[in-house]
């Protein structure tokens, strides 16, 4: 079932598209890393999990209506464990209708039947009708009413606190996941494209112009789908384009309903989907779905990030080991906030309890997440560089088209033979491109500012100095002149096609690239997979970025390694992650980087140890799987103070702090000094002093307890001894 997980105001995003957004709520917090199980357990299995480093677990959703005694008996066992809980698939029958488990069949049976139907008769009328439509008013009520009620079940279950999220569906899309399928020219949704269509063009005429059509009629207007646009020998895929465009947009639309479902009920409540998807077909437009979401499992997590910085992105574990505990790592590099494990039998936990193999082997790594760092992250900001990366659909499906085009005229094979696992696999080079891009930004110590084709539109900002352009081979007049207004102003560009802008922005082929006359910077990092024959002169990305004033501000010497920056208050925090060896292991021993600042500053390493002295560079012992973070302040940092006697203490900061915010992690050591994930916690501690109790029963046999008590940031440890008789 997830396969491919390994894999108020409006939001007015891509082709000026809108995307219906209440004010943003101040929603749950989300302040430490999350490890949640995915499979139901019996009793005695959910009350080991928190020793295992579980703090969540999974209850169903009722799509036939919720029931609050059923639903309570669900989620009993987990209270009494202490656990959390995220209510899944409750309307995965509307969201994910081609790819959802049904008993005796194929996930994706009713997918194979439309791909049957399609075989025997391509023109059937009726054939990319989707069962459900997504423009439905009355399936859109029946969902945000089914949320609705969910939301105010699970509330009122979970108080005084919330599950962790609501979950609209499991892996869904417009189709069978990421597969690209003509749907949905049913009434309704012809209706609402028409509509759409409307605030996209001034006039009729705009449209006709664009398209190269002669509707009299709003009403006559149809859209163009894949076989004809194979079809074409004019180079105009306007109409193929928007239909496609406006599939993103009715998805997006569809998924903004049931989020607002729940906010009716509690605006504090986090509504997700599960299975996100790479960049592509099925709806999954970052610039529209990040927006209308407020937790992501799976998917492009940094592009999501970037269209909606208050977005918790998780993702799938299926393994233990050290490879898995390097995975999970570099995605809370990359923002992520925890993970859903999947179970096959028993190798997490048994149905009496008893840990498994696997549950035994990743509870150190689980420890290892949850002990400040990411919280530390969590509660800061990154970085915005000063390079942007442009994200734009209209160069995927126009790439996807021109290779469909050739597989078709060279070997005769049908685009609507493929399903989603070759989607998922196939290479694109639009989307190669995109990941080349944020990974040579990345090991750059750069974040990268994504925008879209509308923010492009209306021009870069001042602090902006690189514009980079994953295979750009679609921008709009209005892209091209802000583009050439960027250049002028002495910016530089980067790009990989060789010819940026072959069609306008909405897929017409041009008379000549809207780029024409100027020579983007080529990178070599970003040329990977281009010809030799590329025309334009290769560089170091690093000095390029350097040249142009976009670097970090560090001089990093170190082995290859993902970097990012983040803000706390007035306090930098460089977080330095390894990459792996080619054959996609850790490295086998641990490496030394050194970072030199251009002006004195105090430095440490993150976590427990000496307070931050002066200097202006620091050399950081880099660990084969967990990162290591450099803590930049511009002067002292204070030390926690701990007065009281446990259970109850109260944690003060001794001085004003440059941060904002300092991670104070509290570890109860048992008599053997063994620390555990459920004896660990993690608190933010600002200028306000915080009390703090040590729960009942922690300390749950006799001996000499230690209650250890870490500032991370600055660096200071204080111990109390509790005597347990």
């Amino acid at each position: 079932m997830r396969h491919l997980r390994r894999a108020g105001a409006a939001l007015v995003l891509g082709l000026g598209v809108a995307v219906s957004a209440a004010a943003q709520p101040a929603l749950d917090p989300w302040p430490n890393y999350e490890v949640m199980l995915w499979q139901r357990q019996p009793a005695p299995a959910y009350g080991t999990l928190p020793r295992l480093g579980y703090f969540g677990a999974l209850v169903f959703g009722r799509r036939a209506g919720i029931d609050p005694a059923g639903a309570a008996a669900d989620s009993a066992p987990l209270k009494a464990a202490g656990l959390r809980w995220f209510v899944e698939n409750i309307a995965t029958d509307f969201y994910s209708a081609y790819h959802r488990w049904t008993p005796d069949k194929p996930v994706n049976w009713e997918y194979l039947e439309v791909q049957r139907r399609y075989r025997e008769n391509p023109a059937d009328p009726t054939l990319f009708h989707r069962q459900p439509s997504l423009s439905d008013p009355g399936w859109i009520a029946r969902i945000a009413a089914r949320m609705a009620d969910h939301a105010r079940v699970h509330r009122d279950l979970a108080a005084p606190g919330r599950p962790y999220y609501l979950n609209l569906g499991d892996e869904p899309g417009i189709a069978d996941l990421s597969a690209a399928w003509d749907f949905d020219t049913g009434p309704q949704s012809l209706a609402d494209f028409r509509a759409w269509l409307r605030g996209e063009y001034a006039t009729l005429a705009a449209l006709n112009a664009q398209w190269g059509t002669r509707y009299a009629d709003w009403d006559d207007v149809q859209p163009e789908l894949t076989d004809a646009a194979l079809a074409r020998t004019d180079g105009n895929h306007a109409a193929w384009n928007d239909f496609k465009a406006w599939m993103d947009v009715a998805f997006a639309r569809a998924v903004a309903a049931g989020r607002d479902g729940v906010r009716g009920v509690d605006p504090r409540m986090r509504v997700a989907v599960g299975g996100g998807q790479q960049a592509g077909w099925g709806g999954w437009d970052y610039a529209l779905i990040a927006p209308a979401l407020d937790v992501l499992e799976g998917g492009e997590s940094l592009i999501a990030q970037g269209f909606n910085p208050d977005l918790v992105t998780l993702n799938t574990s299926f393994l233990s080991g050290p490879r898995e505990g390097h995975r999970l790592w570099r995605q809370v590099m990359r923002g992520l906030r925890g993970i859903v494990v999947w179970e096959e039998g028993a190798e997490v936990v048994a149905a009496d309890g008893t840990p498994g193999s696997r549950g035994l082997a990743s509870a150190a790594t689980f420890t290892a997440l949850r002990g400040g760092l990411p919280a530390q992250l969590y509660a800061s900001t990154p970085e915005p560089g000063r390079v942007g990366l442009l994200y734009a659909q209209a160069g995927f499906r126009l790439r996807w088209l021109l290779d469909r085009r050739e597989e078709w005229q060279r070997t005769g094979a049908s685009w609507a033979a493929r399903g989603e696992e070759i989607e998922h696999l196939a290479s694109n080079a639009w989307r190669d491109a995109l990941r080349r891009g944020q990974r040579a930004l990345l090991h750059q110590g750069i974040t990268p500012r994504f925008l879209t084709p509308a923010m492009l539109a209306a021009g870069l900002p001042d602090d902006m100095s690189v514009l980079v352009l994953p295979h750009a081979i679609a921008l709009s007049d209005a892209e091209a002149d802000a583009i050439r207004r960027f250049v002028a102003r002495g910016g530089v560009l980067v790009a990989d096609a060789e010819e940026p802008g072959l069609f306008d922005g909405r897929g017409r082929l041009r008379d000549r690239p809207a780029l024409a006359g100027l020579t983007p910077q080529r990178p070599e990092v970003m040329l990977r997979d281009v010809p030799d024959a590329a025309p334009a002169p290769r560089r170091s990305f690093g000095a390029l970025l350097r040249d142009a004033g976009a670097a970090p501000g560090f001089r990093y010497d170190g082995p290859a390694a993902e970097m990012r920056v983040w803000r706390n208050g007035a306090v930098r925090l460089v977080a330095i992650h390894r990459d792996t060896t080619d054959a996609g292991d850790p490295q086998p021993q641990a490496d030394t980087a050194r970072i030199t600042l251009p002006a004195p500053a105090h430095l440490r390493r993150f976590g427990a140890g000496p307070p931050a002295s002066p200097g202006t560079a620091a050399s950081l012992a880099l660990d084969p799987i967990e990162p290591a973070v450099l803590v930049i302040a511009p002067g002292p940092l204070p030390s926690v103070q701990v007065t009281g006697t446990a259970p109850s203490l109260r944690l003060a900061l001794d001085g004003p702090s440059p941060a904002e915010t300092h991670m104070i992690r509290l570890d109860l050591l048992d008599p053997d000094g063994a620390p555990r994930p459920d004896r660990r916690w993690v608190l933010p501690l600002g200028a306000a002093p915080r009390d703090w109790t040590l729960p009942s029963g922690a300390a749950d046999r006799p001996g000499r307890w230690v209650l250890r008590v870490t500032d991370l940031l600055g660096g200071r440890v204080v111990e109390q001894v509790v005597e347990v008789r």
